[in-house]
């Protein structure tokens, strides 16, 4: 890895905990809509969110998800636009386009300081942080309650 993909990745990897960690603290706000039951230990949505990648899926996991990108899409929604090509260039499409313009230079095709923007995808970023992010600490996440659902055997 080169210095400017150091610091694209650095960048990137900043900008994306910062998101996630909003995204968390959005998630632990929200009580209402709970599928979890007034009888369990879990206190707010990141804790259902956090059992079911710990635990098992409920039916709603498509619910869930949907929510947590929404929160995604607001906080993406508010970076500059160099913030979010640097991790577009992170996602597996960001990194063919990435390839490609590179193949176009070396052909003589385009010349590199011509290549002013990254034609970045906002759905691909919004995903990215969703799995190798917010899901990932989701995975990682957790407390008593979290502990106690789980170790009792309650499902969603």
């Amino acid at each position: 890895m080169n210095y400017k993909d150091n610091i694209i990745s650095h960048v990137s990897n900043e900008a994306c905990k910062e998101v996630s960690a909003k995204v968390v603290r959005s998630l632990r706000k929200m009580t209402e809509g709970m599928q979890s039951g007034d009888d369990t230990p879990l206190k707010n949505i990141w804790d259902e969110v956090c059992v079911q990648r710990q635990d098992e899926y409920s039916v709603m996991w498509d619910a869930y998800e949907e929510t947590i990108l929404a929160f995604i899409e607001q906080e993406v929604r508010k970076l500059d636009e160099l913030v979010i090509g640097a991790i577009w260039l992170q996602t597996e499409e960001g990194d063919d386009w990435a390839d490609e313009i590179q193949d176009r230079i070396d052909d003589g095709e385009i010349e590199e300081y011509k290549q002013e923007a990254v034609d970045y995808n906002l759905d691909d970023v919004d995903k990215y942080i969703l799995v190798e992010y917010v899901l990932k600490l989701a995975s990682e996440w957790t407390n008593k309650r979290i502990e106690k659902y789980i170790d009792k055997g309650y499902s969603l």
